[in-house]
């Protein structure tokens, strides 16, 4: 029987993202007023100062709603991998990894071990719609990243479509 789960998580807004979003806005409102500005009382080309100002207003819509970030999580047959899409627009894959190569996963919190020396991070966490959604941590050899650290936010049916697939001794220990 072939196993396929999905899941999408919106990323969490920070402090860094709400400072951004303000200076874009700004900047666009100052950009466009100055080029409004420029061209319509020192250099008499009032269209083109219009044509400017919204050739100003599309980049920073363009560059706002790159904030906007999903992390997607797709298990097929003990396989994970994890997508970032960007203001639905755009896809990147993150990572693959096979569940049968994880060399630790567990809860993620301040219980977990510490990340090793150059080991590769990737923070897949976000806001999941679950109540009851808590971050994992899987630790694993990539074969073109080496040592890889994934943080993620996955649903109770995700980790259960992991878990079967993981090494024995790390089923064994693995609780909920």
């Amino acid at each position: 029987m072939d196993v396929f789960v999905e899941q999408i998580v919106k990323k969490t807004t920070s402090g860094k993202d709400s400072v951004l979003k303000l200076l874009i806005g700004i900047g666009i409102g100052v950009l466009s007023a100055l080029c409004v500005f420029t061209f319509l009382f020192i250099i008499p080309f009032p269209g083109l100062g219009l044509l400017l100002a919204a050739g100003i207003f599309y980049g920073g819509y363009f560059l706002l709603t790159g904030l906007d970030c999903e992390y997607e999580y797709i298990v097929t047959n003990g396989e994970i991998d994890v997508d970032k899409i960007i203001a639905k627009r755009k896809r990147v894959r993150l990572v693959t990894a096979k569940a049968s190569l994880f060399e630790a996963f567990g809860e993620y919190g301040e219980s977990s071990p510490a990340a090793a020396e150059g080991v590769t991070v990737v923070n897949a966490a976000g806001a999941s719609d679950s109540e009851s959604a808590k971050n994992y941590y899987a630790d694993f050899k990539h074969a073109s990243a080496g040592n890889v650290r994934l943080i993620f936010t996955p649903e109770e049916r995700v980790v259960d479509a992991i878990v079967p697939f993981m090494p024995a001794p790390l089923r064994i220990s693995f609780k909920k």
